[in-house]
């Protein structure tokens, strides 16, 4: 077991500069368009996309997205998912970013300004992140240190655990460029190990492989993290998506600073981020619940790790089935958290999945306790915070319960939300009180 408790960097060791502003740091990369559509020509190598007419007016307000329909034509690429430079109609300069021809997002923009993305780009791109995180988590040794278009650097996910990496690259452009990226990782936090942990179904979609792979160093085996206070054992190599859920850490000591002598139930649990804050914050005891076995262990184990495992117990079983027998069997608790995985992965599926988060939503209110809590998520970026917010009102009509918003909150700090870009806000949280 190795643990994550390395302190970060401090900002003297970058030459971001430590007083630099916002401003500053991001106009030395090129990354606010300042030279956006210009006369200029970067390369005479590189493909090039021509937009239709007009397309380029929403790139101006710093979206980073140019979807095929958008696309008049495409010149001189060699392969599918290169570094392109993009050009408006009347050809005049945009941008340069990477192209994919069979994804319905054709483009992502890494640069709106005539830029070399090697891995001196990549060093500048991520030093800019790793300045935003020491200002947000001051005492934080792990974090999701990239957020892919959020941090400018579309289809990368990189996630920080005290000296180890763990790394997603979702795209094919990412993919390709991957060589560039590891020596830019190892140039900035310096890890004594990155695991690449390309296993994620979106890849499939970008017509990439899904491999797991330590690119640098060694990964131990458990890796042990500090959130809160709280001790967590963590498996990149095997866990999910890279590990750990970074984007609940608010949400989670929310939940700590609500459970003193409550009975708890947390439903699609996971490795127990909600039922050890619960059991730390005072709560008499804690049911966790899900259907997977090898979640449930990681549950135990984090729990004697705490020293809180008298107070928690698990339970494999479906959390729609078992909500109903609970209530069929006249249970009772006075603080719910349901964070299931997001029920919805299109459009298409909007409706379906709002049936499904309606359902967990009634069944927790009706065996919540008066003055009982319930903490109740979605992770669908297809499910809008107003769609939301109606399937709770409609769920608590159906239950007949009156409720008090205690809490309307979102992803944590280290998954910051790009204005221009809505895509980059995908988690909701509501805290209800139950009359």
């Amino acid at each position: 077991m190795s643990a994550a408790t390395s302190s970060w960097p401090p900002l003297s060791t970058y030459d971001i500069g430590k007083h630099a502003t916002s401003l500053e740091v991001f106009g030395r990369y090129g990354i606010l368009p300042f030279a956006f559509l210009t006369e200029q020509r970067y390369s005479d190598s590189m493909a090039r996309v021509y937009l239709k007419p007009g397309i380029e007016r929403r790139l101006r307000h710093v979206y980073l997205w140019i979807f095929n329909s958008q696309i008049d034509h495409v010149e001189d690429l060699d392969e599918n998912g290169d570094l392109v430079e993009i050009y408006s109609s009347k050809d005049a300069f945009v941008g340069v970013g990477y192209y994919n021809r069979h994804s319905l997002i054709a483009v992502r923009i890494l640069s709106f300004e005539p830029t070399e993305i090697n891995s001196e780009f990549f060093i500048s791109r991520l030093q800019i992140a790793l300045h935003r995180r020491l200002t947000a988590l001051t005492e934080s040794t792990t974090c999701r240190a990239v957020y892919s278009e959020a941090d400018l650097l579309p289809g990368l996910i990189v996630d920080r655990y005290g000296d180890y990496l763990s790394v997603q690259a979702l795209t094919l452009g990412i993919d390709r460029l991957i060589d560039r990226i590891l020596p830019a990782l190892i140039e900035t936090f310096n890890p004594g190990g990155i695991v690449l942990r390309n296993d994620s179904p979106f890849r499939k979609r970008e017509g990439l492989d899904t491999f797991v792979s330590v690119a640098h160093g060694e990964i131990p085996e458990t890796v042990e993290i500090y959130e809160n206070t709280a001790r967590f054992g963590i498996d990149l190599l095997h866990g999910q998506k890279t590990g750990f859920f970074f984007d609940q850490r608010n949400n989670r000591a929310l939940c700590r600073s609500l459970s003193s002598n409550r009975r708890v139930l947390d439903c699609f649990c996971y490795s127990g981020g909600f039922s050890i804050n619960g059991a730390l914050g005072g709560a008499t005891s804690v049911l966790a619940v899900d259907d997977s076995e090898d979640a449930l262990r990681l549950v135990n184990d984090n729990a004697a790790r705490n020293n809180v495992d008298s107070i928690i117990a698990t339970r494999k079983a479906d959390c729609f089935t078992l909500l109903r027998d609970l209530y069929r069997d006249r249970e009772r608790f006075d603080l719910i958290v349901l964070d299931p995985p997001a029920f919805v992965k299109s459009k298409e599926k909007l409706r379906e999945a709002i049936r499904g988060y309606k359902e967990i939503n009634l069944s927790a209110m009706k065996l919540l306790n008066p003055g009982g809590i319930l903490i109740t998520c979605s992770c669908s970026y297809q499910l809008s915070q107003v769609d939301f917010l109606n399937m709770i009102t409609s769920a608590a009509r159906d239950a007949h319960r009156l409720c008090h918003v205690r809490h309307l909150t979102g992803q944590a700090e280290d998954h910051p939300v790009l204005l221009t870009m809505p895509e980059t806000s995908y988690l909701k949280c509501a805290v209800l009180e139950m009359l």
